[in-house]
């Protein structure tokens, strides 16, 4: 009696752990963040580009890494800011929020000072306003001119 129970629960064990195994990404989704079908994204460097706009110059700044998660059912994003050089730079960001038909799923957010240092990295941290935000861009721009 006791056989067969461990044959089964063994048996059962090996089907659950191979369901959960691999993860596919969808084809809308490139490095965890949302991407359009009409934008091939073969790199971290493609993505930056894709969601990266630079109001201006933007000298010795750069985003070095993007990650995205899905959180309750929000688009959280985390953005590695990097400050090539010596003096410390004052910048500006903000996100546009985009729904699912590429319109913008909210206002526009106001900018968000930053002073990042010399030689730093700096992670932006945040979370869509809404749900209808599926998608959005990260725009950048100088403010020490």
């Amino acid at each position: 009696m006791k056989l067969p129970l461990l044959a089964f629960v063994s048996v059962a064990s090996i089907a659950v752990a191979g369901c959960g195994g691999s993860k596919v990404e969808r084809a809308d989704v490139s490095y965890g963040c949302p991407t359009s079908a009409d934008k091939k994204i073969s790199s971290k460097e493609d993505l930056i580009k894709a969601k990266v706009e630079v109001a201006g110059s933007l000298p010795n700044i750069a985003v070095v890494d993007l990650r995205c998660t899905d959180r309750a059912g929000l688009l959280r994003i985390d953005a590695d800011l990097k400050n090539d050089g010596r003096d410390e730079r004052r910048i500006a960001y903000r996100f546009r929020w985009i729904d699912k038909n590429g319109m913008r799923a909210t206002e526009d957010e106001s900018w968000k000072p930053l002073l990042i240092y010399g030689k730093t990295l700096y992670t932006v941290t945040t979370t869509a306003p809404s749900q209808d935000a599926s998608d959005f861009r990260l725009v950048i721009m100088d403010q020490d001119k």
